[in-house]
Parts: structure tokens; sequence; C-alpha cells
């Protein structure tokens, strides 16, 4: 994947992606052509080359749709924040395993950023979010939104509530269907101070606060990744 130079940007962005693209399918062209021996050690690489360019080209046709409607100020391009963000996209999809719910986390925040409209070009917040959100599992990123989705609805008693009854709702919120797989992914969703610790010295609480456990960090990262949809569908 191409490496991306902060503070220069002698190509379009569009033009960045759509060569990546290219080069993408003509490196899994030349795979499929070597020794059979040589494809059969390939072909998880072959697959993952197919999906980074499948996500590649989803990221450029919204790229291009933003671009005209006038959603991406003229200079953007070449801000360090862009480059950065650009960098650890192609990162991502060139080193990573890349799957749908990552990937599109990753996306939003990108685009969310190129907007403008929550975030200015000097703000160091956007290279941060997309870091983090690398990090996640996909597993981590459905049990975050979740979260998110049931702190936003409201409704719910802002005092403590037992452990086991946070787990049961987000389980049938993210689908994940097993509290036991939603205790693996809260623990690391702690780790990395996306959600609060629980309370009581045997943990069998948890402290809701504000945002359904989510911290300040985890809620404000997920308020960015909405406002992608909500601020550019008109």
């Amino acid at each position: 994947m191409a490496n991306i130079v902060p503070g220069k940007s002698s190509l379009d962005t569009s033009d960045l992606l759509s060569r990546t693209i290219i080069n993408l399918t003509e490196g899994i062209t030349g795979i499929a052509a070597s020794e059979r021996k040589d494809l059969y050690l390939s072909l998880g690489y072959i697959f993952q080359r197919f999906r980074s360019g499948k996500f590649l080209q989803t990221l450029k046709n919204e790229w291009d749709l933003l671009r005209e409607k006038g959603r991406i100020k003229d200079g953007y391009m070449d801000t360090e924040q862009h480059q950065e963000c650009l960098q650890e996209m192609l990162d991502f999809l060139d080193k990573d395993s890349p799957d749908e719910n990552r990937f599109k986390l990753l996306k939003e925040i990108f685009l969310a950023a190129a907007t403008e409209l929550i975030s200015d070009r000097a703000s160091v917040l956007p290279q941060q979010y997309m870091k983090i959100c690398r990090a996640l599992s996909s597993g981590e990123v459905l049990v975050l939104l979740a979260v998110f989705a049931i702190a936003k609805a409201g409704g719910w008693d802002p005092n403590d509530m037992g452990a086991q009854n946070w787990l049961n709702q987000i389980a049938e919120k993210s689908a994940l269907q097993y509290t036991e797989l939603i205790e693996v992914h809260e623990r690391n969703l702690i780790d990395k101070n996306l959600i609060t610790p629980r309370t009581h010295s045997d943990n069998s609480g948890v402290k809701l606060g504000n945002h359904f456990r989510l911290s300040n960090l985890g809620y404000n990262i997920c308020l960015f990744i909405e406002s992608y949809e909500e601020k550019t569908d008109t």
C-alpha cells in the first residue's frame, strides 16, 4: 500500500485510492499466476487482499461523493490530520486482517473528520480515535456500539445495577447472545478505558453513570462516529 508523507500531498486522495486498488488487483493476479505451491501458501493472503480492495473501493466511493457535494473543503487533503488518518486507514487494510465492523468504524471517523463538521483540521483527536478503534476487535466494536445505543435511547435507571443485568442487556442488543462472550469483550474495553470498571469487591455491580458505563472517551468516540451518518445524509 502507499505510504503518505506528512505535509506533502502530490496526489489527490481519490487518485491515490484508485492506484492502491489497482496495485492490489495486480498483486492478486501475480500471486494467482505463481507456482502452485506458492499459491497454496498464499490463499489467506489473497483473500485478505481481495477484502482490502473491496473496502478501499467503498471508501473511495464515499470520499468521491462527499467531494462532489462540496462537503470536503479545498486544502483539506494537504493537512497533517488527513494524511495521518489516511495512512492509518491504509495500514489497517494492508497489515491487519480487516473486517466489516472495524472498517466501518475507521471509515466513519476518517470521513467525519474530513467534513470538519464536528472537529476542525487542527484537531489531533481524529488520529487518536482511529488508533484506538483500529486496536479494537470486531466483538469489542459490537459491544461498544450496543452500549452506546442503549445510552442514547435512555429510559434506563441511572442508578447502579447488577453486572449480570447489564451483561444480559448488552448480549441482547449486540446480538452476541452469550453473556460470557460479552464478559470477554467487557474486560478488554475496560482495559482500553472505553467503559468503566465494575464496582463492589466481588465485581457484582456496575455504576452506569451518564452513559450506561461508557467512559467520556468511549461516549465521545461513538458520538464522533455517529456524526458522519447524521450530518452527511442531506
